[in-house]
């Protein structure tokens, strides 16, 4: 559940929220954040103190001085320094998101993703052509989705879906996959599934393992898109989609390529083995009082953080995270998270299969090499390493050399 490379630029020593803000680092490659804004709030969180509540404070009132400033500029009518700085508040409200359970009011979680999606939908509105808003059908709720498209003549084009991580915003992918895809003449839909964006800050909506049925229902809105070439659609997942992006591919046949960055084949195998070896026992109570009384009370400040990794698996997850505590019914939780994996199915994929791996990958290690090879169908397997910079979990200060690899890989494949 953690990432600790060995070698590599270190601004928190809480591996999680390091992790996080390296990333908003690497965003500032798209204009999604400025490094020395980023590095100010560093200073000014260690020197208070780093925690979790330190970090969201502190990343909550530089989104909230962000937007301000971007509001001022819209009034002024200076479109392009609005549309800029209302994704740099976006992606600062994302942070404080990330850490909003440590914080003293966890139960503002809905708030906070709240004010970071509404600066993100006024960037969106503000780009040329503007970001079209969907609502996919899906169910009785619909799912969220925007779709960025090259400027010029309307005519049809290759299409990326871009699927979310576990924690994860809409902004991030724009960093990392859709804006270098439309600069590449592609169209680029940006999907929030079961688990995510509002659907999971909102409507308390959990992740659900069978994605093919979240992907499908995408599938068939772009084919009904005069703007989307039917022949050359493509899925990446990112962070844990990449189990969710080839899960479905092994049930979607329209689908032309797929993408697994990282790859992987079992998310319960990211979770502490001491734990997975707690979960074996059949026996409900057993397992939640040995958790109750002997684990959760030495989590001390990794308690928001298993909080935030459990509230996206169900709803009783969600609402122990908002009362500020650990899960209570771990034996659960654990064999839900157990059903997140795609080694079972990866002999049914069939389309051109790009597997991203990394040297220093600590949250899911080895598992794309081990993926890689279930696969039976055209593929590649690229490992980034940290001569390159990009050893770390999804490359987080790495964005373009990561976007060039994958969406040159798309290009190749789907010319």
């Amino acid at each position: 559940m953690t990432s600790t490379p060995t070698d590599r630029l270190l601004l928190f020593a809480e591996p999680n929220l390091d992790l996080q803000t390296r990333a908003a680092l690497g965003a500032s490659a798209y204009r999604v954040a400025e490094v020395g804004e980023v590095l100010a709030a560093v200073d000014r969180i260690n020197r208070a103190g780093l925690s979790g509540c330190t970090h969201h404070d502190e990343f909550l009132a530089l989104g909230r001085r962000t937007t301000a400033a971007a509001d001022d500029a819209l009034r002024s009518g200076r479109m392009v320094s609005a549309r800029d700085t209302y994704l740099r508040a976006a992606k600062y409200l994302s942070l404080a998101l990330f850490s909003v359970l440590a914080g003293e009011r966890p139960a503002d979680e809905p708030a906070v993703f709240a004010q970071m999606r509404a600066c993100w939908h006024r960037a969106g509105e503000l780009f040329d052509p503007p970001v079209q808003r969907l609502r996919i059908p899906y169910g009785d709720v619909g799912l969220p989705a925007y779709l960025l498209t090259p400027g010029g003549k309307a005519k049809r084009r290759p299409t990326v879906i871009l699927l979310n991580g576990s924690d994860s915003q809409s902004v991030d992918l724009y960093a990392f996959g859709a804006c270098a895809a439309v600069e590449r003449g592609w169209n680029a839909l940006i999907l929030e599934g079961p688990g995510q964006g509002s659907l999971l800050f909102e409507r308390e909506i959990p992740f659900r393992p069978d994605w093919e049925q979240v992907v499908r229902p995408v599938v068939d809105h772009l084919l009904g898109d005069p703007l989307v070439d039917p022949d050359r659609i493509a899925l990446i997942g990112w962070s844990m989609s990449g189990i969710l992006a080839m899960r479905a591919a092994a049930f979607e046949p329209r689908l032309a390529a797929v993408v697994a960055d990282p790859g992987a084949v079992d998310n319960w195998l990211a979770w502490p083995r001491i734990w997975r070896d707690l979960a074996d026992n059949p026996d409900q109570e057993a397992v939640n009082r040995h958790w109750g009384e002997d684990v959760v009370p030495e989590l001390g400040q990794a308690a928001p953080l298993l909080a935030k990794r459990a509230e996206i698996f169900g709803r009783q997850f969600l609402h122990d995270a908002r009362a500020g505590h650990a899960p209570h019914d771990f034996w659960t939780l654990a064999r839900t998270i157990q059903r997140f994996r795609c080694d079972d199915v990866a002999h049914l994929v069939t389309c051109p299969a790009l597997v991203i791996g990394y040297q220093d990958e600590n949250l899911i290690p080895g598992q794309h090499q081990q993926f890689f090879d279930l696969l039976d169908t055209p593929k590649q397997h690229i490992v980034l390493t940290a001569d390159q910079g990009a050893g770390d979990h999804c490359a987080p200060m790495a964005p373009q050399q990561r976007n060039q690899i994958v969406l040159d890989w798309l290009e190749r494949t789907l010319a």
